[in-house]
């Protein structure tokens, strides 16, 4: 259960070191994103301490779309399994830096199984963005996993960060 009361908060410039792969999201019949995305972070979770500038012990994931014309399928979207390092990482091999501006974002909690993530990104983009006056800005989704996450209890939380910008249709 989540709620759909977010915090807006402007967020510094960002970098984040991880692995990377490939999904169709979770509203597509072709949908794969709980296997493939589980499979990526039991590939990361144990090198993730190689990343030599990191910065912290949290966890993220972060959600993006390749220009139609890279993709192999419609619904394809990008998930990186990382870490935040500092803005001049040293990446290790077989992982990717990404960086993110500083941008607003909607930060919601998201209590309880990761298996209904999908019902409160849902809500989120079906409900609360349409009603919220903002629109979604053109940078990644976060997904943000600290001490409060816990997969295997109810009480479990993470929050997913949507980035905003001001809404074009006023």
């Amino acid at each position: 259960m989540s709620t759909l009361d977010p915090q807006i908060v402007v967020k510094p410039e960002m970098t984040f070191i991880g692995m990377q792969t490939a999904f169709i999201h979770a509203l597509s019949p072709d949908a794969n994103n709980t296997e493939m995305i589980g499979t990526l972070w039991c590939r990361f979770l144990p090198v993730a301490d190689s990343v030599t500038n990191r910065m912290g012990n949290d966890m993220f994931g972060l959600i993006f779309q390749e220009p139609e014309s890279s993709r192999s399928h419609k619904h394809e979207l990008q998930y990186i399994a990382a870490v935040q390092a500092d803005s001049q990482p040293t990446v290790p091999e077989g992982m990717v830096c990404r960086k993110i501006p500083s941008i607003r974002f909607a930060v919601f909690t998201h209590r309880g199984s990761m298996d209904a993530i999908g019902e409160t990104v849902g809500k989120i983009y079906r409900e609360w963005l349409p009603a919220s006056g903002f629109q979604q800005a053109d940078v990644d989704d976060i997904e943000h996993y600290d001490q409060r996450f816990c997969p295997e209890s109810a009480e479990s939380e993470m929050e997913y960060w949507i980035p905003l910008q001001e809404s074009q249709s006023s």
